[in-house]
């Protein structure tokens, strides 16, 4: 199928280009789960894609991520307009003492970014499962941080991983809610918000070149901003990372009741302020909805 509008090839069954972000109107309607060349559904592999013709005959069920909790806990990924593939995972785990939420950033630039973002998401969660199975959380940033390294030793021990070069990477951001306390640790630029009546608060600091330079006093921030390296990350998790996958930690103790988001840049590119991000939020939220609805 081909856009009508910039004439990019597109999967059959897309209903936006993924280059221009255009609706496009499918060719025809696909039969769920066999390829249009006459194969069954059994000869379609993980990724959608057909073992007998090579199409795509259905988008991976990692396009379109939900996991539900409770009212209160919920998270949301997508695939998006840009990309072949879905690069975020995501984890939350409610238990012992608390919960526990990790979202991950698959780093475009790499490799399969998938494989870390996956392997790194589910890595942290379960240490912060296991940290809050053991019952209350006496150093919370010694947890997210071992944490983070438990994560990043995950993503080393899967297959190709430890490429001399263009190895899998991924951003990462973990929070551990317990007794009324949130920690945060993070590597790279996803981040961690507090939402609640009074607007929003940018809990993390993004590793990126342009924090570096500003804090370094070398620019203003405003000259960093105009700058096109201004959001490349300085930290990430991946074979060729070295010291840049040192994690950074925060501790935050909300004052009254609101709304813990962590999320990737694939949301506050779009959301870029505190203002616009509380505006997302709350909208939602005062239309009656609940965790899911705002994820």
């Amino acid at each position: 199928m081909q856009c009508q509008i910039c004439d990019a090839v597109l999967p059959d069954d897309d209903l936006f280009c993924e280059a221009c972000g255009a609706p496009v109107k499918p060719a025809a309607e696909p039969v769920a789960g066999v390829c249009p060349c006459g194969a069954p559904a059994s000869e379609i592999d993980e990724d959608g894609f057909c073992e007998r013709c090579g199409r795509r005959a259905r988008r991976p069920d990692t396009d379109h991520i939900e996991v539900v909790l409770s009212a209160a806990c919920a998270g949301v990924s997508d695939r998006g307009l840009r990309h072949d593939r879905n690069e975020d995972r995501f984890a939350i785990h409610q238990g012992g003492a608390g919960c526990a939420l990790v979202v991950c950033d698959g780093v475009s630039a790499s490799r399969q970014s998938e494989i870390a973002s996956g392997a790194v998401s589910e890595g942290v969660a379960a240490s912060l499962a296991a940290s809050l199975a053991r019952g209350p959380i006496v150093d919370g940033e010694a947890a997210v941080r071992q944490a983070i390294v438990d994560g990043e030793a995950n993503l080393a021990a899967q297959p190709g991983a430890a490429a001399e070069s263009d190895s899998p990477s991924t951003t990462v951001v973990a929070a551990i809610v317990a007794d009324g306390h949130v920690t945060l640790g993070w590597v790279g630029d996803s981040r961690a918000y507090w939402i609640d009546g009074r607007g929003a608060r940018q809990l993390t600091c993004d590793h990126s070149w342009m924090n570096d330079v500003v804090s370094a006093g070398e620019m203003s921030p405003e000259d960093a901003e105009r700058d096109p390296r201004a959001h490349a990350i300085t930290h990430w998790l991946g074979a060729d990372a070295g010291d840049d996958a040192a994690a950074s930690t925060a501790h935050f103790d909300p004052d009254g009741p609101g709304t813990l988001l962590l999320c990737t840049d694939g949301l506050w590119n779009y959301a870029p302020s505190p203002e616009q991000m509380a505006r997302l939020v709350q909208e939602v939220e005062a239309a009656g909805g609940d965790a899911l609805a705002v994820a």
